[in-house]
């Protein structure tokens, strides 16, 4: 029903104590609360200010128009002075909601300006208004002059990318200094909602904080490393899926399930959670194919005749992801011609860690107990020269495990033993299953192996680890010999410097068993140069990374210090490569000063050797040995 409400007074009256018109009287104005004289208004415009106090008129009367949401104190006197009242807390309370239109300001920095009865820093007023352009991160609102004002969230956080969308209205609310936003585009940190699904192209790059919602879809078939760092921690969580076949590559900034690279598919699924600083973790990954193919059942009888040539079966193959499985291979078969034989081995993308699987077989092969044994089909052949020529006359069972470090496929490929023009049949009802036992590292976890020891040797990457972190050092200078003037005078050696430090983060996915070549540089021993260390390929392929040993220390002379040495030069490093600090020069005197050496250069897994310092009236010391840090995940 309709809704109807009294009509406010529309001049306000005061009467004497008797009851009469307060003619000539008076109303002082005042903030609430206080003594300190608040202006009132002579219309609506609030152009022009009452005076203070107010003299009514004949009738008593006085025309008071106050701003809304404003407190105020009125004290009323009579003509000779006397008080009548004083009454506080009179306000004027409304809801104000305006319109303020299209802002004519930049991204990130919007603009209002239109009629208002309002002060730009009027608390409680709501603007409803719409942007010109979209945000891409932390914006401010200007209304009609006020000044740049900040937008924030109700929780006090700042915007996000697309929190405000061009040509959609939003609604903001004046309090204490900001404009808080509680109406923007329905995404972002300040609703929580995922949104419709935005296109995004895959990149090295892929920027998931740039899209207007929380759900996107990643197009192409780039490599990925990083979902970028404009996301909020507030609204950490996006989910998405992938059109095509590329990498995404595990790191400390993007952090896969397992620590192992993933190679997706068209359709596979995921959800992610942003943690600050440009660090991702990918907290549930969903293959769309890891429910559709991890079994397979012969339907119909596959039959061969004349060949020895090895080729994949039609029914027996399945999809496999990165991790450990169980599996089972049952097969039924026979021959028209018993030396015809049967043969196979498996064939698919699928790589397992060890380059075998062991299984345990068991069954029947020409009439005969087949097993139980232990072998493997996995990378190499297996065959029985004879075999039964009634049909279903040979059954045999294999079951093992398989280390999955690169996913893709994993089936059954057969033939005759002897090239026979009769048929080799396999049946119907053989089957291949696989049983997904953990997604996961073929590893027990990162391990790091450090090596000081001078000289030139070997590192062979272990199985199952998808990242290597690879760190080296210089060995650092020797700190030069001081001169003896006499006591207290002395002139200081130089001190020696730190060697270089390199740093290469490189995929090692599927390379276990490969090796690289090494070397740990000496110590730069009294007045001596450190040596370099350096990493570089073995049968793995690996760009040389060089880190240089430090300069020795000058040795100083009479009333001469020596001279500081220069830090070792660094290069090869994909990620780092540092030159590393020099020492310090020494200096003569009574009593004069050593060189200290150079600050070692410190690393992820291990820090370089800090270089020898000065002598004083004797030898200065000996650097510190070089590094090599080999980190994998």
């Amino acid at each position: 029903m309709t809704t109807y409400a009294l009509a406010p007074a529309p001049v306000l009256r005061f009467f004497d104590n008797n009851g009469n018109p307060a003619v000539g009287g008076t109303v002082n104005t005042y903030a609430a609360g206080s003594n300190t004289p608040l202006a009132t208004y002579t219309d609506s415009t609030g152009n022009t200010p009452n005076a203070n106090p107010i003299i009514l008129n004949f009738r008593g009367e006085a025309s008071i128009w106050l701003p809304v949401n404003v407190a105020y104190k009125f004290v009323v006197a009579d003509v000779l002075g006397n008080q009548l009242s004083s009454t506080d807390q009179i306000i004027n309370l409304s809801l104000v909601s305006l319109y303020g239109g299209t802002d004519t300001g930049v991204t990130n920095a919007y603009i209002l300006n239109f009629p208002s009865p309002l002060a730009p820093t009027t608390n409680g007023q709501v603007i409803y208004w719409v942007p010109s352009n979209s945000n891409t991160g932390p914006s401010t609102l200007n209304v009609n002059g006020g000044g740049a004002t900040p937008i924030l969230n109700p929780n006090g956080s700042v915007l996000g990318a697309n929190q405000l969308l061009a040509g959609q209205a939003v609604s903001t609310i004046y309090l204490n200094g900001i404009w808080q936003l509680y109406g923007g585009s329905g995404v972002g940190v300040n609703v929580g909602t995922f949104g419709a699904e935005t296109p995004i192209t895959s990149a090295a790059t892929t920027d998931l904080g740039s899209t207007p919602g929380h759900n996107v879809q990643i197009l192409g078939t780039t490599t990925i490393t990083s979902f970028g760092n404009s996301a909020q921690v507030v609204a950490p969580i996006y989910i998405g899926r992938f059109s095509g076949s590329l990498t995404l590559t595990n790191s400390t900034s993007l952090i896969l399930p397992g620590g192992n690279n993933i190679q997706t598919s068209n359709g596979d699924a995921f959800i992610a959670e942003y943690m600050g600083s440009g660090q991702w973790r990918v907290l549930v990954y969903q293959y769309l194919a890891a429910t559709q193919a991890t079994s397979s059942v012969k339907a119909a009888d596959t039959a061969r005749l004349s060949t020895t040539t090895l080729a994949a079966d039609p029914d027996l193959s399945i999809t496999l992801l990165t991790g450990q499985y169980s599996y089972e291979l049952f097969m039924l078969f026979d021959s028209v011609a018993a030396g015809a034989g049967f043969k196979f081995q498996s064939v698919g993308t699928a790589v397992d860690s060890r380059g075998t699987s062991p299984a345990v077989a068991d069954g029947l092969v020409n009439a005969a107990a087949y097993g139980p044994k232990l072998e493997s089909f996995v990378g190499g052949a297996i065959s029985y020269a004879t075999v039964t020529t009634s049909a279903d006359g040979n059954g045999v069972r294999y079951r093992g495990s398989l280390l999955v470090t690169t996913p893709g496929t994993f089936g059954i490929q057969w033939a005759q033993v002897v090239s026979t023009a009769s048929n080799t049949t396999l049946r119907a009802g053989s089957f291949l299953t696989a049983n997904l036992l953990a997604q996961k590292s073929g590893s027990s976890g990162p391990i790091t192996h450090i090596y000081t020891t001078p000289g030139t040797n070997t590192e062979t990457i272990p199985a199952g680890y998808s990242t290597l972190t690879l760190e080296i050092w210089g060995g650092s200078g020797g700190g030069g010999n001081g001169h003896n003037g006499g006591f207290p005078t002395f002139a200081g050696g130089g001190g020696g410097a730190s060697g270089g430090y390199s740093r290469t983060v490189i995929s090692v996915s599927g390379a276990g068993g490969q090796t690289i070549q090494y070397t740990v540089g000496a110590a730069g021993a009294l007045s001596g140069n450190g040596t370099l260390s350096q990493a570089a390929s073995g049968t793995f392929t690996l760009t040389t990374m060089t880190a240089n040993g430090g300069a020795a220390g000058g040795a100083a002379a009479a009333g001469v210090g020596g001279t500081g040495g220069a830090g070792g030069a660094a290069s090869g490093g994909t990620a780092v490569n540092q030159t590393g600090n020099a020492g310090t020069a020494g200096t003569a005197g009574s009593p004069g000063s050593i060189g200290l050496g150079g600050a070692g250069i410190p690393g992820i897994n291990y820090g370089g050797a800090t270089g020898g310092n000065g002598g004083s009236i004797t030898t200065g010391v000996v650097g510190g040995v070089g590094v090599v840090a080999f980190s994998y995940n």
